[in-house]
């Protein structure tokens, strides 16, 4: 799916909200822009804090501690 986003004279621009949906963002929402080679990548804050928590769930498990364990380590 494509939209087509007017920049108007002071920088802005107004997301489609059919856009806002499919992304799972709405007002409030934080999204992180990456450029390369002149092309934006837009993902939303909340998307990639629940990428890292879901990686550090992976690792956890890989390691073969318990949280048990984890926790008697202070």
């Amino acid at each position: 799916m494509n939209f087509t986003i007017d920049i108007r004279p002071r920088r802005q621009a107004t997301l489609p909200n059919a856009l806002l949906q499919i992304m799972g963002v709405s007002v409030g929402d934080q999204l992180e822009i990456t450029i390369k080679n002149k092309q934006a990548l837009i993902k939303p804050k909340k998307q990639i804090a629940l990428e890292a928590l879901k990686a550090i769930q992976k690792a956890f498990g890989e390691s073969g501690i318990s949280l048990k364990q984890l926790q008697q380590s202070d």
